[in-house]
């Protein structure tokens, strides 16, 4: 009878420690507390559209301007080029106001070859000894064009106020068509700087007219 009983107490015992370790097992293993939410990434908030960069300071394309049509060709005439009307050798001309003073601007088509017209006016220019014009290429339209840049005092020969002026400073462009294109600038020398940063956006806004 002995013997039972202390079978029995120790099968108790040996229950009663594997209860201990399971119990002891789900307290600090199985259901330990779960880990915290990770952090919600921030949502990034949607940005305006910031305005354009104002631009070089034309008014091409812009309300105010207007398509003029020359000869197989057409430009858009900023809103702050005043015209001179009742012009008798050009197509059209311009009085464009800088912050140095005004710019005489003349665009028309012409016959007697490029070259030849770029070099009268060229003439029109009393270089300082070691000037030279400068001459280069550009692209207007599509089309190979040419540009001449020339300083000193200017005297055109032509009307009451041809000149001569002291410091002054001319640009010329001309575009190879049937009948050649041609745009010059003159002025004070400052303020033909000022324009020639303009004229970039005026000649982009150029179309062939067939």
């Amino acid at each position: 009878m002995m013997r039972i009983l202390l079978r029995e107490r120790r099968c108790l015992a040996r229950w009663t420690g594997l209860f201990s370790v399971l119990l002891t097992g789900l307290v600090t293993g199985c259901f330990s507390e779960p880990d915290a939410a990770p952090a919600r990434l921030p949502v990034p908030q949607a940005r305006s559209a910031s305005a354009p960069e104002a631009g070089g300071g034309s008014n091409a394309g812009t309300a105010g301007s207007a398509r003029r049509q020359y000869s197989g060709i057409s430009f858009e005439i900023p809103a702050d080029w005043k015209e001179i009307p009742d012009q008798q050798f050009v197509d059209s001309k311009f009085t464009v106001p800088t912050k140095a003073g005004d710019v005489e601007v003349t665009l028309t088509s012409m016959g007697g070859g490029i070259e030849a017209n770029l070099e009268r006016w060229v003439g029109q220019i009393h270089q300082e000894p070691g000037d030279e014009p400068s001459w280069t290429k550009l692209t207007v339209c599509g089309v190979e064009s040419t540009m001449v840049d020339v300083r000193g005092r200017f005297s055109s020969g032509v009307g009451a106020g041809g000149g001569p002026k002291q410091d002054w400073r001319l640009i010329g462009v001309a575009v190879p068509l049937p009948r050649d294109f041609f745009v010059k600038a003159v002025g004070p020398r400052e303020a033909v700087a000022e324009f020639q940063s303009r004229l970039p956006d005026v000649l982009k806004t150029g179309a062939i007219e067939k």
